[in-house]
């Protein structure tokens, strides 16, 4: 049976288009059996050409468009900005219920979180099997990727990964669904672990290489993970040991090389 997607974007960065893309791209091209039934997304147009973009994206391809600007939504209730690492504040109980009654109607199956923003709460993780992409391996560096690429230039680490994992309330902690790792060391990185890290944060070139080869891979692993999940090799009834998708992953890059 097609399995019905909501999908989720706040779309701040370029890279959500693309993700959105090579999974429309995979269901046109029948690699995947699934319809993306709606798309929400926490922003409106106007907040940003990143967005206004992606939403062009979104009608372009015909999908039913929830849109939800939760900072307007913030305002106009005067609530407080939440911490995404600790309580949240009431009102976004309020704006997950609001987002959960606009897309019932499109009967999703699952929810993929692919560049959102938010942390959800127990409204909607609940009522919903909601997945995250996470740009690191299961216990691996929190945050958004940012924080993670930060943290794995200070440890030296040699490899990265992403996963796939249904969302609770703790954040980047919830059951991992499918996983992907590759090195971050070898021809393409040596030199630049090499010539030390100077105090260029995220313009440094070995910060911008680790980003360029996690967004490389992020869209193929999104559409291996939603395959497994349509063809039911993973249960969400039944999760274990989550799905490694790595050789997968690699040979897709290998026939676009």
């Amino acid at each position: 049976m097609t399995l019905r997607i909501a999908w989720f974007a706040s779309a701040h960065g370029t890279s959500s288009r693309l993700l959105l893309g090579e999974a429309l791209a995979a269901i046109a091209g029948r690699r995947l059996d699934a319809e993306i039934v709606c798309v929400f997304c926490n922003r409106e147009r106007g907040q940003s050409a990143n967005t206004d973009a992606f939403l062009d994206d979104v009608e372009a391809a015909g999908i039913p468009l929830v849109a939800s600007s939760s900072l307007a939504w913030r305002r106009r209730v005067g609530g407080d900005v939440s911490n995404p690492h600790g309580e949240l504040a009431p009102w976004r109980r309020d704006f997950d219920a609001d987002i959960l009654r606009r897309i019932r109607p499109y009967q999703p199956d699952i929810a993929m979180l692919a560049g959102y923003m938010l942390v959800t709460t127990d409204v909607l993780c609940e009522a919903l099997p909601m997945l995250n992409l996470h740009p690191a391996l299961p216990d691996g560096p929190i945050g958004v990727w940012q924080d993670v690429i930060h943290e794995l230039i200070a440890t030296g680490a040699s490899e990265s990964g992403m996963m796939l994992q249904r969302i609770t309330t703790k954040l980047d902690r919830g059951e991992v669904v499918s996983l992907y790792h590759y090195a971050i060391r070898g021809p393409e990185f040596d030199a630049l672990w090499a010539a030390g890290q100077p105090n260029e944060g995220e313009e440094s070139p070995l910060f911008q290489a680790i980003r360029a080869a996690g967004v490389a891979r992020e869209s193929i692993f999104v559409v291996e993970s939603l395959r497994a999940i349509a063809e039911r090799r993973i249960d969400f009834d039944a999760l274990s040991d989550p799905v490694d998708l790595t050789d997968l992953v690699e040979s897709a890059i290998g026939r676009r090389e």
